[in-house]
């Protein structure tokens, strides 16, 4: 008899989630133990392995869906003997967002490149990834990740030591520029079902939870003196200039928003605009 494939709970609080990928297409063997599937939650991309074995008979949501509640069949596993005949329609609850062709094609799409690590950048990987590559010797930050996000997991792992994957990844296409009225050029980074999450609740803190604030005193001599000298080589009369101590904070806000580009960074629901210049607005 088929085997439905319910949208698991992958923690205690989980009402929904997202596919992220299959692992799986239609006709592909399946035994205990495979991942068959990456689940996108509000806390984390989980990878989920079959507990039973057979063949993959039909995927009922595709990759890329997102709000499919729990207990939702997301695919049709056929035992030993079996073929699609045996299928029976299963109502799968729609999901939001869902493509309008809830089966996977036969040949799936090429996954995109992943983008590339920058020197000193977190690397995001599987606890089983990471434990297969220290035990192999393999730099885990060298190897180009497939999953969720560039997110290294187990066949990056097994690729890069049978030589089939290249150990650096490619360099990626840089990401679209846009524009808004009175605004820096930006590009976007889509925000992931988690990140909307983490914002959601940052709000909340803000707005619920009181709140007190902190001041400390601190030494300028050195920036007064600084100030004095500057001004007094300001020319006399037309184009003269004297300059404030908040032109000096200022400028530090410039150059650190310039040293640390995530924080020169503006929110909205779909994505963060990572602003390639600097505008600090007084």
């Amino acid at each position: 008899m088929p085997i439905e494939i319910l949208m698991p709970a992958l923690s205690p609080t989980m009402t929904e989630g997202n596919v992220a990928k299959w692992h799986k297409s239609v006709g592909d063997t399946v035994t205990a133990g495979d991942i068959i599937v990456e689940i996108e939650t509000d806390k984390a991309t989980m990878e989920v392995e079959a507990v039973d074995e057979g063949t993959m008979g039909k995927i009922l949501i595709a990759e890329g869906a997102e709000g499919v509640a729990v207990n939702t069949p997301i695919a049709i596993l056929l035992e030993e003997g079996e073929d699609a005949s045996a299928i029976v329609d299963v109502s799968a609850a729609p999901a939001k967002a869902a493509p309008a062709k809830a089966e996977t094609p036969t040949a799936p799409p090429p996954a995109a490149a992943p983008a590339p690590r920058v020197d000193g950048e977190r690397t995001f990987a599987s606890p089983l990834a990471r434990r297969m590559a220290a035990q192999a010797g393999l730099d885990i930050a060298a190897l180009a990740g497939s999953g969720p996000h560039g997110r290294v997991v187990k066949r990056d792992v097994e690729g890069a030591l049978a030589g089939d994957v290249p150990a650096k990844a490619p360099a990626a296409a840089p990401a679209p520029v846009g524009e808004a009225p009175g605004m820096p050029p930006f590009t976007e980074q889509p925000n992931s079902n988690m990140r909307k999450v983490i914002a959601r609740r940052l709000a909340e803190s803000k707005r619920d939870a009181p709140h007190f604030y902190l001041t400390v005193d601190c030494e300028i001599d050195a920036l007064l003196t600084a100030r004095k000298a500057l001004n007094e080589r300001s020319p006399e009369g037309e184009g003269a200039y004297k300059i404030s101590v908040n032109d000096f904070v200022i400028r530090a806000a410039a150059l650190a928003l310039r040293d640390v580009p995530a924080a020169n960074a503006s929110w909205t629901d779909a994505a963060i605009r990572v602003y390639r210049g600097v505008d600090v607005s007084v």
